[in-house]
Order: structure tokens, then C-alpha cells, then sequence
């Protein structure tokens, strides 16, 4: 789990996870959500999310809540399942790529089963723990606060059309968690998700493989991430590569492991064609930059 989570210098140590064996797990594959591989938690079944939203999802695992979490929404919490780690970053901000969804849309928003998730942060420079799993203007990220009515341009509604793949009625797109930080120094973090005031309709939070990653400051908190259309092939590449996406690749940057910018393109096409002859062979990161937009993959060269 430790390296599908670790993405661009920064490094991960200590993690553990807390809940029911079913909960958690490694996802893969193209669905209605904007990520396709990563790490999912979930109040439920995780192998279960995997399905039509004309199916229903609602797992009692009869296992705790956390406390923190409770305390966030104010009610009782059940089935938590609590992912923590310490992180070193190199950069002066931390940031990855997330995905929060739920069984309980649309029927319960604006009710008080409004199951609960937050990614806490504290370190250096921080005061107490910050939950940086927030929309513009600190939203948290929520049932009540993100669906078809509030703050809609970050809600993608799974059941009209209902969805093919993924059994939650609805999820947010997906979103970076963002934080300024000191270089060098070690952060906690603390990923939980919860049902609030009973067991059943089950919720998910899926976090982008290789897209945690320290680098320089960013003026905001948190912006949608477009990784649906945007393409590296072939990947492993061993003569060439190409990036391609739906949009205007604007700016594309290529950077290694070690934070290094690589190569830097500016282009208004959304086709890019790269030859990797001053390409080492190893791990890169490859980055596509606009106002709008951000895109992010991984690329092996061999």
C-alpha cells in the first residue's frame, strides 16, 4: 500500500490502517470515477463497490467509529476505517488526489445520515489538526456540503444515468488534498471515513495511486483533477512516448523521482510525441498544466 500511495518526493513511513479486513483494498480499472487505480476505503465492503448503482451497497461490519470523526460531525459514528501515516516532504506543500462517494445520495442529504470523512494533517506550522480534505473557502468535503444542490461543480451524479461500474449513487470528482508545509520536517496524516448515526449505506473515499507529492506552492486549496482523457502510451516506453487528452496540453512537465524537472513543453495541441533518447531509464512523473486543468500519470522508461 506504501508504494502505490508515494508519488513525488516524499516519503511514507509508519502506515497502518484500522478497520475490518473487507474494507479496504487496492482498486484498478476504468469506471464512472475520474481515477482509475489506487487505494479505496470504505465503511463497508470494499470488493462489493465494484458494481451497478442499480445495485445497493449497505455492509454492517459492527466495528467502532473514531472519536475524531464523531466529534467533526457531531453524532455517534460506526464502522470507521482510519488509514495514518508520517510523511517527510521535500517540497514546501503537500498534496494528493482523492475521491470521496457515497450510497447515501441524493436521498439523505440534508439529514443527519450524513456519513463522515476527513483527511487530518498535523506537523510543523500547523495548529492542532487541519482537515485538508476541503473544497474553496475550507468546505469539508461531505454529503450535505457536495451534491446535485450545493457546490454541484464538484459532484458527479451516479444514478442518471445510473453508473455500470460503481455501485455509490454518487461521488465527487476528483479533488487534491492541499497544504503548505516546512521541507524536511514530519507530518502525520490521518485518512478515516465513517457511517454517522447508523451502519448501514455504505460510503468510499478512493485515493489516486502515485499522486501523493511534495513541490512548490499552489494558490489553491483544492482544484478538479482531469485524468479521464488524459493518456501516456506506451507505458513502459523504451524509443518514444505520447501524451495525448481531450483538452490542450498548455504546459507538460516531466520530473523524476527525486523532484528533478526533466523536460518542460509548451504546446496548444493535445497531442505530444516525446523521445526518451535523454530519458535515463526509471520512474518519471508526467504533469500537464493549465488554468484549468491538471493532469498527472506515471511513465516508466525502460
Amino acid at each position: 500500500m506504501t508504494t502505490l500511495l508515494e508519488g513525488l518526493v516524499v516519503s511514507i513511513s509508519n502506515l497502518t490502517i484500522n478497520c475490518n479486513s473487507q474494507a479496504y483494498g487496492h482498486f484498478n480499472g476504468s469506471s464512472e470515477l475520474s481515477i482509475t487505480n489506487g487505494v479505496v476505503i470504505s465503511t463497508g465492503n470494499a470488493n462489493a463497490l465494484a458494481d451497478s448503482s442499480t445495485a445497493f451497497l449497505a455492509t454492517a461490519n459492527n466495528t467502532p467509529g473514531d472519536s475524531d470523526l464523531s466529534a467533526l460531525c457531531g453524532t455517534v459514528t460506526y464502522d470507521a476505517c482510519v488509514l495514518e501515516f508520517d510523511c517527510v516532504p521535500t517540497g514546501d506543500t503537500l498534496e494528493f488526489n482523492f475521491a470521496f462517494g457515497s450510497e447515501e445520495y441524493p436521498e439523505f442529504v440534508g439529514t443527519p445520515f450524513n456519513d463522515v470523512f476527513a483527511i487530518l494533517l498535523s506537523g510543523p506550522g500547523i495548529s492542532g489538526v487541519q482537515n485538508v480534505a476541503a473544497i474553496p473557502g475550507g468546505i469539508p468535503v461531505a454529503i450535505n456540503n457536495v451534491n446535485a444542490t450545493n457546490n454541484s461543480a464538484y459532484f458527479y451524479d451516479n444514478e442518471n444515468p445510473p453508473g455500470v461500474y460503481i455501485v455509490l449513487d454518487g461521488f465527487t470528482l476528483n479533488l487534491t488534498a492541499f497544504a503548505v508545509v516546512i521541507p524536511g520536517s514530519s507530518y502525520h496524516f490521518k485518512i478515516a471515513i465513517a457511517d454517522a448515526s447508523d451502519f448501514v449505506f455504505d460510503s468510499g473515499v478512493f485515493l489516486e495511486a502515485f499522486s501523493f507529492r511534495s513541490n512548490g506552492g499552489s494558490a489553491n486549496a483544492v482544484k478538479a483533477i482531469d485524468n479521464t482523457s488524459f493518456k501516456v502510451f506506451p507505458n513502459p516506453a523504451s524509443d518514444r512516448f505520447t501524451i495525448t487528452s481531450l483538452q490542450p496540453l498548455n504546459q507538460v512537465r516531466i520530473i523524476n523521482l527525486t523532484g528533478d524537472l526533466v523536460h518542460e513543453y509548451s504546446t496548444t495541441e493535445k497531442y505530444l510525441q516525446v523521445s526518451t533518447d535523454e530519458f535515463s531509464s526509471g520512474v518519471y512523473i508526467v504533469e500537464s498544466v493549465s488554468a484549468e486543468n491538471y493532469s498527472v500519470s506515471k511513465l516508466i522508461v525502460q
